[in-house]
Order: C-alpha cells, then structure tokens, then sequence
C-alpha cells in the first residue's frame, strides 16, 4: 500500500474525489483500518479516472 499511496501523491495529475477516496483507503490499509482490496478497487478507480489504467 506504500507504493500505491506514493503513485497517487506522484503521478495522478488531479486531486479528484476518487484519487481522495483512494488515498484514504490506503491509509486505512496501513492503518490497519481496512483490508486491502477495498484500496486497490478505490486506486482502479482513480487511476482509469485519471486515465492512467485503462480498462479493455
């Protein structure tokens, strides 16, 4: 969860809401608030959002 948190402080171009809601669930992860798939479908979100995932 480091590495995703670190991606989207770095390399998402915009702070939206969904790069917020990401954010927060990573921290949560590491927090030990929360498991990690609910951060990884939030980090999906916001990087197809930001256009930096696509999906096929």
């Amino acid at each position: 969860m480091n590495d995703a948190a670190s991606i989207l402080l770095r390399s998402f171009p915009h702070q939206t809401k969904k790069r917020n809601m990401a954010m927060d669930a990573c921290l949560q992860v590491l927090r030990g608030e929360a498991r990690t798939p609910v951060a990884r479908r939030a980090f999906v979100a916001a990087a197809l959002e930001a256009k930096i995932l696509r999906s096929d």
